[in-house]
């Protein structure tokens, strides 16, 4: 097995998208600075534009403002890439209540994808009489189903689409139920 240590079904978001920036980023700088360095090997001098940014440097005061802005600024950036790293991100799945087996030992967990949610509350609007056609999305809290019908008087309906989807998000064993929001779209 593994070890005896506990495994995550509800794994936290991979920060992938700030990783590949930061990645990206580093590249580029990377690329500039091998680049320069070639240019300095076979012209024997530095670019011109490391020269200007050197030289800029050296006439600069530590004390100026500028140059506190400038640290202030590149603080900032710093904390904000570490907390991005160490804060965890939202949860992508949502727990499900199982009923305790007597042969199984030990903790059983079991978990929902917000999608799965999502699909599974469309489709249960979608087997309801005067539904012509459902979507829905979910997150944590909520679930937000949108149905076309072609009835004209809708009030009903949207009582029994929520009623529907909620009573069948129970019996999957969804803890806590999501919140059910209906809008519905009648075709006049």
């Amino acid at each position: 097995m593994n070890g005896g240590l506990p495994v995550s079904l509800r794994p936290r978001p991979s920060r992938a998208v700030p990783a590949i920036i930061c990645g990206l980023v580093l590249l580029a700088a990377g690329v500039v600075l091998v680049w320069a360095a070639i240019s300095r090997l076979t012209l024997g001098q530095w670019p011109p534009f490391f020269t200007a940014v050197s030289d800029w440097l050296a006439t600069l005061n530590w004390n100026s403002p500028g140059s506190w802005t400038a640290g202030v600024v590149l603080a900032v950036i710093g904390l904000v890439l570490l907390l991005t790293v160490l804060i965890p991100g939202k949860f992508h799945a949502l727990p499900l209540r199982l009923n305790q087996v007597r042969e199984v030992s030990g903790d059983s967990r079991a978990v929902m994808s917000r999608r799965a949610v999502a699909r599974l509350a469309a489709a249960t609007c979608e087997h309801m009489d005067g539904v012509a056609s459902a979507s829905a999305t979910a997150s944590d809290k909520e679930v937000h189903v949108s149905v076309y019908t072609p009835l004209h008087d809708t009030a009903d309906l949207q009582h029994w689409v929520t009623d529907g989807v909620r009573s069948r998000l129970q019996a999957t064993g969804l803890e806590p139920v999501p919140n059910i929001t209906v809008s519905i779209r009648s075709g006049r």
